[in-house]
């Protein structure tokens, strides 16, 4: 029934698709120099129009020319006309106002669809992988979705059926079912058990279906990761130290395999960041010196994959991953774009306006916080401990808030919200010596909100050490996307506020409801662990999130994030 269902949904989706493309074909109105109204292509819905099987195109008509020259018809692919435009510009925007609301309408029943297929999706992939843990067959060579039984007998020799449950339905029928609200998004009681949701339903022990695949680490000379992690301890500790982690996890994980012919992905460890760290910011060699010497590097490095190893050449490099740690990306690699765009980049910046990132191949992952303070889950036992405690404050921020290159930094900002923010009950303020690694966490378990403005980039670690703390995450910074933007539903935790509209800001966060700031924080229970880095790994981390992410390009499954939520 569910491989039907799931069909019928993708002939559904395609039905809409028509729709839309009728919908979105129809014109909007420019006014000519002549004077009068002339239908031409929408430039916002151009592309989308045609690459649509059913798209419409502008043609003029020389046999129904006038006086005032000829007529514009649009026409159908099949070239019947449609229905004449009116002429009236009141009339025309009558129309346009219909088609509009027609539109919106379908979008909201597409976008519906679209969860729905991504869910059915994930239980076909979950289902898939059972099959190939149980019977030995590769999932690659599975039969499609869309293949049918033409002889029924041979369903004898296929894998049985197994039953697929969600991780919904795996924790509601576990010992941690008290807390039926993590799953099924129910108001919670004051009686509810605190210890049901000290670890989340991803603690499970099935990671190994949905991690179906196999991971092939380049085995480069130590000058291009370990001497410098070894060197410069910094490395592999700072919130950039994600491409020392993925290495060194990937090297003892069993994802890992030493044959390349059977990997699905192959990993290039290079620390560009760290190298780039130790040459501009410890030597102060100049920023030009020091991009041109991690270009070197970077080239260097792609060399020998290219040359001593056959498999770049198999795909361009588009199942090779790298990690760029940092808010720059991969242009700390000057020629990326000539060497490696095809390839995956693990990345805290998921920046959707930075032409560096794409949503599509490349896997943001969280900034690494090294401190156990944040990161141990014995340490969130102490906070779970404090559950019904008052917070001393309202809204919590320390860091860069006045920079020198003035409004570049952070748009401006920070300094306005410098303005908004002088409550006796709000930390607004930069770092002090005074106030530790120690005092920082207690600040922040301290506050009932987190600040997150963007600074020079949207990304920053402040979004994860809340979560940590149990801190409600505010984000200000339009342009970001997430970790995990698969599995997390953000808007039942964090709260995003748009740049423009931070002037009533205190005022939102006062009027927030007990209720809705106790569920928010029981969200970030359930899924925090998915923003730490365990060592080792644990299923649930975010290393095994990260793989998740990877395994998820392996089945071509991608579902299209909100681009806005509050």
């Amino acid at each position: 029934m569910k491989w039907e269902l799931l069909l019928s949904l993708l002939l559904l989706g395609g039905s809409i698709t028509l729709l839309l493309a009728s919908v979105l074909s129809p014109p909007y109105y420019s006014a000519s120099s002549r004077g009068n109204i002339r239908p031409s292509p929408s430039p916002r819905l151009k592309g989308l129009a045609s690459s649509s099987s059913s798209s419409s195109f502008l043609v003029t008509d020389p046999s129904s020319s006038s006086g005032d020259g000829p007529r514009s018809n649009i026409y159908d692919v099949s070239g019947a006309a449609r229905p004449t435009i009116a002429s009236d510009p009141v009339e025309a925007s009558k129309q346009q106002a219909s088609l509009v609301k027609q539109l919106s309408t379908l979008e909201n029943s597409y976008r519906a669809i679209s969860f729905q297929k991504a869910s059915l999706a994930q239980q076909r992939h979950a289902i898939l992988s059972k099959i190939d843990k149980y019977q030995h067959v590769r999932l690659r060579d599975a039969p499609s979705l869309d293949e049918e039984d033409e002889d029924e007998s041979a369903t004898t020799h296929r894998a049985p059926a197994v039953p697929y449950r969600s991780l919904a339905k795996r924790a509601e029928s576990a010992p941690k079912a008290s807390c039926p609200k993590l799953y099924d998004n129910q108001p919670n009681t004051v009686d509810d058990d605190a210890a049901c949701r000290r670890l989340p339903p991803q603690l499970e022990k099935d990671d190994g279906d949905a991690l179906n695949f196999k991971v092939y680490v380049y085995d480069l000379p130590s000058k291009f990761n370990r001497d410098m992690s070894k060197k410069y301890k910094r490395c592999a500790t700072d919130q950039y130290g994600t491409e020392v982690f993925f290495h060194e996890a990937l090297l003892s994980s069993t994802l890992r395999t030493r044959d390349p012919d059977k990997a699905d992905f192959f990993f290039v460890p290079v620390y560009g960041e760290c190298f780039l760290w130790q040459y501009e910011m410890l030597r102060h060699e100049g920023r030009e010196k020091s991009f041109g010497l991690t270009n070197d590097l970077y080239l260097d490095a792609l060399r020998i994959v290219r040359e001593q190893h056959p498999h770049w050449n198999r795909t361009n490099g588009a199942d090779h991953i790298f990690s760029f740690p940092g808010a720059r990306g991969p242009t700390i690699f000057s020629e990326w774009e000539k060497h490696i765009k095809q390839s995956i980049y693990l990345t805290p910046e998921g920046d959707r306006k930075a032409h560096y990132f794409n949503t599509w191949k490349d896997i943001v992952v969280p900034g690494l916080e090294a401190s156990p303070i944040f990161y141990l889950p014995k340490e969130r036992e102490r906070l779970l401990a404090r559950e019904g405690k008052p917070r001393k404050y309202l809204a919590y921020f320390r860091g860069t808030i006045d920079h020198r290159e003035g409004w570049a930094y952070s748009r401006g900002l920070r300094p306005r919200l410098k303005k908004l923010l002088n409550a006796s009950d709000i930390i607004y303020d930069t770092k002090h010596s005074t106030c530790d690694r120690q005092c920082y966490h207690n600040e922040m378990a301290e506050s009932v909100f987190c600040l997150n403005p963007l600074g020079w980039t949207p990304w920053t670690l402040r979004f994860y050490q809340a979560v940590m703390t149990r801190c409600i995450p505010v984000v200000i910074a339009d342009d970001i996307e997430f970790p995990y933007e698969n599995e997390i539903d953000y808007s039942k935790f964090a709260v995003k506020i748009r740049e423009r509209d931070v002037d009533n800001i205190v005022e939102f966060m006062r009027n927030m409801p007990e209720a809705e700031k106790e569920a928010r924080r029981r969200e970030m229970d359930r899924i925090w662990l998915m923003f730490s880095y365990q060592r080792p790994p644990v299923p649930g981390d975010a290393f095994h999130a990260t793989m998740r992410e990877i395994g998820r390009k392996r089945v071509s499954f991608r579902t299209g994030p909100l681009h806005e939520w509050s």
